[in-house]
């Protein structure tokens, strides 16, 4: 019976593939470049080896988990379907009226994303609700035959219907769109995409959701391969920490908008419960950028305030933030001449200078390259060969030249300034949230995480770094374990202290139907489910609510939603009241059928002492080399210790431990545990003057 899991998180550099036995915990990984156009046949041929280094088959894996950027690269660059937009009448013009806010307040030239759809392409319908559904103008049929017409010759690949007061009753819009199926292309509605109130944000989310459609349409088509090739099932990752069945992907793309990011923020919540950490900050550190997240109580926080490219998307999601900082990040002067990493990446083609693919502008990589933190033979078993020569040219040539220093020196800026640049996003996440990193602990995953996670960690006072076993490939490790899930949020704007128990069952009933019909509609039986609700509470007066868990759909539960409310808003903003009226906004159900989890990592045989592969001159800083011995990963067993400093290199990823810092293999997962000694903080005199290792100067 086939009970192998498998996942493949498609990057902006590279594509990382996961194979593994949930019963033995035996595992295997796989890294190929990302080629556009391409992650199906290069998944289909990755998988295919990894199962011949198993002793196994294609048919013995039981499914197929992918994270994809997808929808987020379409948005990020505009490439969205030709949409069309049917409103309530005298609505026509909300998605464009937006907020009445400006990307920037001061730059004049600056321009908002490109509505998605066109004016000429947008049509308000007679009809009407009011805020209870009772119907003020009944929907006109023979007006919307007549715009059929229209958008039949326009030649649209989309359709979005968003009708005002729809959450209420969706009658019109189902109306709506039995008409509007003749035209041949995907029709979403809003009462099925975001059944909440505000018109701005349901219109913009659901014509976003239809113009993605015929983009991961093409993408779950370039699928087809794998399937077919013996895969039990494939499922699609989505955004807000569990994945969906194809036709879920299908119908709701928007909801997989931040797909592959949310593997990790999974990954981490299973290895904090597996080991007993509370509060958790995570720090993915990709090819092309670094995405951020905080844990509490090992749960995963989740927003619908997110915008992409300029997008607002508000749908559910794992609370993520990215900046322009991973290994690709291109290091440049300003036009004031000052030392700036990123945003802009290498990515894959040509990629980082020391990859020898044709790039000339030398990135993070190539810095950690030059400085020989990583190795010529680092990266992917020494399959990979980087050219260090050519990154160190690369680095005196375009940075260090023109600053007239040393390459040592300008190498080191650029990770000095990447650092900075995380050590900011951090504090936008946790700090300036209430939360304090320095009683948190540092999950570092990525292919470039363990690299910078320990300064990032030194700089913010935080003791403790944990690096996953397979941390170059992390992402894709959580996502091949992550539960299948649905969800589910309608608006219910009602005062708690008004809430009748009767209509409450009869709301959270029909939603949980709903949602449920979905669920068999894939084939997965009741008995096998697990459910979770969430509401949206604010205090009466309020223009925004905080999501809190709803223990029980009833009077009771919500009474217990209100006291965590209270706690949350308290911790959030620094006040909060008791006896305040409280009023809810919106219930939310999640439907999940849990996968297999894995079990402990193969372990390494238990030596008496663990030698070195051999040692390696590392520029620590740019005024000395420092001979360090090199580790490799697979040979710590549990419960071996060391003291920087040391290299830990493995396939997917490579470890710097600075001087004074100590290290431990933990047991079962084999994750390492690295305590920063802050002590150790060596102070050396440069030309005349003292000057901290960690100095921006």
């Amino acid at each position: 019976m086939p009970h192998l899991l498998a996942a493949a998180d498609v990057g902006g550099t590279f594509i990382d593939i996961v194979l593994a036995d949930p019963e033995t915990g035996r595992t295997r990984i796989g890294k190929v470049l990302h080629r556009k156009g391409r992650q199906g046949e290069d998944i289909f041929a990755a998988l295919r080896q990894l199962v011949q280094e198993m002793d196994r088959q294609l048919s013995d894996i039981a499914s197929l988990v992918i994270g994809t950027t997808v929808v987020t690269n379409a948005l990020l660059e505009g490439q969205l379907a030709k949409t069309a937009l049917f409103t309530t009448e005298g609505f026509r013009d909300v998605i464009e009226i937006a907020r009445m806010t400006r990307p920037s307040s001061y730059d004049l030239h600056k321009r908002r994303a490109p509505v998605v759809a066109p004016r000429n392409l947008r049509f308000d319908i007679p009809e009407r609700l009011d805020h209870t559904g009772a119907v003020l103008k009944p929907l006109d049929l023979e007006y919307l035959e007549r715009c059929i017409e229209e958008v039949r010759s326009a030649g649209v690949e989309a359709i979005a219907v968003s009708f005002l007061y729809s959450y209420v009753d969706s009658e019109h819009e189902a109306a709506a769109r039995e008409r509007l199926t003749e035209l041949g292309v995907p029709v979403s509605i809003s009462s099925e995409v975001l059944p909440v109130f505000r018109e701005y944000e349901r219109t913009a989310a659901t014509a976003l959701n239809a113009a993605s459609i015929p983009v991961m349409s093409r993408f779950l088509d370039g699928l087809g391969k794998v399937n077919d090739g013996g895969i039990a099932r494939t499922y699609i990752m989505g955004s807000a920490g569990g994945c969906l069945t194809f036709s879920e992907a299908a119908r709701f793309p928007i909801k997989c908008a931040m797909s592959g990011p949310a593997g990790g923020v999974v990954g981490t919540r299973d290895l904090a419960r597996q080991h007993g950490f509370e509060s958790v900050l995570t720090l993915d550190v990709g090819g092309t950028s670094s995405d951020l997240a905080v844990l509490h109580n090992a749960e995963i926080t989740v927003t619908d305030e997110r915008v992409i490219g300029g997008y607002p998307v508000a749908i559910a999601s794992a609370e993520i933030e990215t900046i322009g900082a991973g290994g690709g990040s291109i290091a440049h002067m300003d036009a004031t001449g000052l030392l700036k990493v990123g945003p802009r990446s290498s990515g894959s083609d040509p990629g980082p200078v020391s990859y020898g693919r044709g790039g000339t502008q030398p990135t993070v990589t190539d810095a950690h390259v030059a400085l020989n933190r990583l190795g010529e033979r680092s990266m992917l078993g020494g399959e990979f060969r980087l050219d260090r020569p050519a990154a160190i040219a690369a680095i005196e040539k375009e940075l260090a030249a023109p600053l007239a220093t040393s390459w040592q020196r300008a190498a080191h800026g650029i990770l000095r300034v990447t650092t900075a640049n995380i050590v900011k996003a951090v504090r936008a996440i946790s700090t300036e949230r209430g939360d304090d990193p320095r009683n948190m602990l540092l999950v570092a995953f990525g292919g470039a995480g363990p690299l910078h996670a320990i300064e990032v960690a030194r700089s913010l006072e935080m003791s403790r770094v944990l690096i996953p076993y397979y941390c170059g490939v992390f992402s894709a490790h959580g996502i091949a374990a992550v539960d299948i899930a649905y969800d589910a949020q309608r608006t219910w704007l009602k005062p708690l202290a008004q809430v009748d128990a009767d209509d409450l069952a009869d709301i959270t009933g029909e939603l949980a139907g709903q949602l449920m019909s979905r669920v068999a509609g894939d084939g997965f039986e009741g008995d096998e489910l697990d459910t979770r609700w969430l509401v949206d509470l604010r205090y009466v007066g309020q223009s925004h609510a905080l999501t809190v868990s709803l223990s029980s759909p009833d009077l009771q539960g919500l009474e217990a939603s209100r006291k965590l409310f209270v706690a949350e808003h308290l911790k959030r903003y620094g006040h909060a009241s008791d006896s305040a009226p409280v009023e809810l906004v919106n219930l939310r159900l999640k439907i999940s059928r849990p996968r297999a989890s894995f079990g402990g990592q193969e372990q390494a045989s238990a030596e008496a002492e663990i030698a070195p592969v051999g040692f390696r001159a590392i520029w620590l800083d740019e005024n000395e080399e420092v001979e360090c011995p090199v580790y490799r990963r697979q040979d710590l067993p549990v419960g071996w210790q060391g003291t920087g400093p040391l290299v830990i290199e493995q396939f997917d990823s490579a470890t710097v431990i600075g001087r004074g810092d100590r290290i431990e293999v933990l047991p079962a997962s084999r994750a390492m545990i690295v305590s920063i000694d802050f002590d150790s903080r060596k102070t050396m005199t440069t030309n005349g003057r003292k000057e901290n290792e960690l100095s921006t100067s």
